[in-house]
């Protein structure tokens, strides 16, 4: 097929990104009116533009509407260039009125999701900071390291606590029931590992990341175990075979 006739679709397709990044410097720059005066012209030019309604969103002054006009955008549009920033601004949203276990459940999203998101360094921050304020300081630890062993450009060290390697240790289990069946005897010998994935101090931030690994497909446990004094919550995959 001739280039040619791709010609207006590629340059329709370059003025379009172009004319709304000229709107989205009005907005930071605090020249709002200016675009709402734009928006009937450029919704009748481009009636399928994600950015017109992601614009509209970015306007609206009512905090809760806006929200609801993101989920909306993200909705329709999950793989537009803008949906990342719709989901940073809902976390944003939540931090800021104080709802962190609402704001770090949507910001894990931005980091395990958007892998190459803009926005990876300031959603990690303000997650780090969600779980610091309701305590969750393993989790905190935990989704840090994760994030890292994926991002390594991902700056960490002004968090306040060391990020492990996200790695499995493994170790040998061994039966402690010698009335099992051979058939359930010939699965252990198949498949003799336990993955140990974290310990925690709280057992709620345990049953979390059980509940994240069942939902993956893995069987999964928590079992209590004493270090140094101290209970924890030990969450391991069983009979995983390699």
């Amino acid at each position: 097929m001739k280039l040619w006739i791709f010609w207006p679709i590629l340059i329709s397709t370059f003025l379009s990104a172009q004319t709304f990044n000229i709107y989205f410097q009005l907005l930071e720059e605090g020249r709002i009116q200016e675009v709402k005066d734009q928006l009937p012209e450029l919704k009748s030019k481009y009636p399928y533009e994600p950015a017109i309604p992601y614009l509209q969103a970015l306007m609206d002054d009512d905090g809760y509407s806006a929200i609801i006009q993101f989920r909306q955008f993200i909705e329709k549009f999950p793989d537009s260039e803008y949906t990342d920033d719709a989901e940073m601004k809902i976390g944003e949203y939540l931090y800021s009125r104080g709802l962190y276990g609402q704001a770090s459940q949507q910001l894990k999203k931005i980091t395990l999701k958007y892998k190459n998101s803009n926005h990876l360094q300031r959603s990690v921050d303000l997650l780090v900071s969600s779980f610091k304020a309701t305590g969750e300081i393993d989790s905190a630890k935990y989704y840090v390291s994760k994030i890292k062993a994926r991002n390594s450009e991902l700056q960490v060290d002004h968090y306040g606590f060391n990020v492990q390697r996200f790695d499995v240790k493994l170790k040998k289990l061994t039966s402690k029931d010698e009335g099992k069946t051979k058939a359930s005897i010939a699965q252990d010998l198949s498949q003799p590992w336990v993955v140990q994935l974290g310990a925690f101090g709280k057992y709620d931030n345990a049953k979390r990341l059980k509940n994240m690994i069942k939902n993956a497909g893995y069987p999964v446990e928590i079992v209590e175990v004493m270090s140094n004094g101290k209970r924890l919550h030990v969450v391991r995959v069983v009979r995983f075979n390699s």
